[in-house]
């Protein structure tokens, strides 16, 4: 039977609160030293016996990564005359808006992301695959007038990785995939699309930071700060 470490539930709190996430006995076969984490409210979850997040205060958030991700193309009736690419100016910009997602997350939990102190949890993000539901070439050289129509931004998967920073000890993989968006159809252009990964940031930040908080947040979708 898996058993419940009352310091990692701490962390790992559901969303929802409807049920507890519980480390399994079984080690990871991929992960040396990490356990699986189930009912964690994310599509994966693995856990160090022992790690105690909740006793981290201090967070040190490393820029998001997202140069390797695996891009999977738009569907040819949303395509523009050249493929979506994960060009050097929307790495910044993603940069840019995990970093402040992640510092209005920080500050609504009562975390220090100084990085400085004796005890510090270091946050590393990855976007490791994007599925944009349109290239918005076109509406992106004539703002505006865009006739392309989709039910939401896409799909993204990310992994988060967080470490004790004195000693490097790895403490907890996170793995998760989402649309990117509201779900409903409506007029694609890079507003639309800004705003909906805006949103999905906003909810990976909070959602993460709870766990280390041991605060919920108050649902699984998008959250604003």
């Amino acid at each position: 039977m898996p058993r419940i470490y009352p310091l990692l539930c701490l962390s790992l709190l559901l969303t929802a609160c409807s049920t507890t996430p519980t480390l399994e006995d079984k080690p990871s076969s991929e992960f040396i030293g990490l356990n699986k984490v189930s009912g964690s409210g994310f599509s994966e979850a693995w856990g160090r016996p022992g790690a105690g997040l909740a006793n981290y205060r201090v967070v040190q958030v490393s820029p998001l990564q997202s140069a390797g991700a695996e891009i999977v193309q738009p569907a040819s009736s949303t395509r523009a005359s050249q493929d979506w690419q994960l060009t050097t100016q929307r790495q910044a910009a993603l940069q840019a808006g995990w970093a402040e997602a992640m510092g209005a997350a920080a500050q609504k939990h009562g975390l220090d992301t100084s990085g400085n102190g004796e005890k510090v949890l270091r946050i590393e993000a990855t976007l490791t695959r994007i599925a944009p539901s349109a290239n918005l070439q076109q509406e992106q050289q004539s703002p505006g007038r865009s006739t392309v129509y989709t039910e939401d931004s896409g799909e993204a998967s990310a992994e988060f990785r967080f470490y004790d920073d004195a000693s490097g000890e790895l403490l907890a993989i996170i793995r998760d995939k989402r649309r990117v968006g509201n779900q409903v159809w409506g007029r694609a252009s890079t507003v639309s699309a800004s705003g909906d990964v805006r949103r999905l940031f906003n909810s990976w930040a909070n959602q993460l930071l709870s766990r280390i908080t041991g605060l919920p947040v108050s649902t699984h979708q998008e959250i604003d700060p």
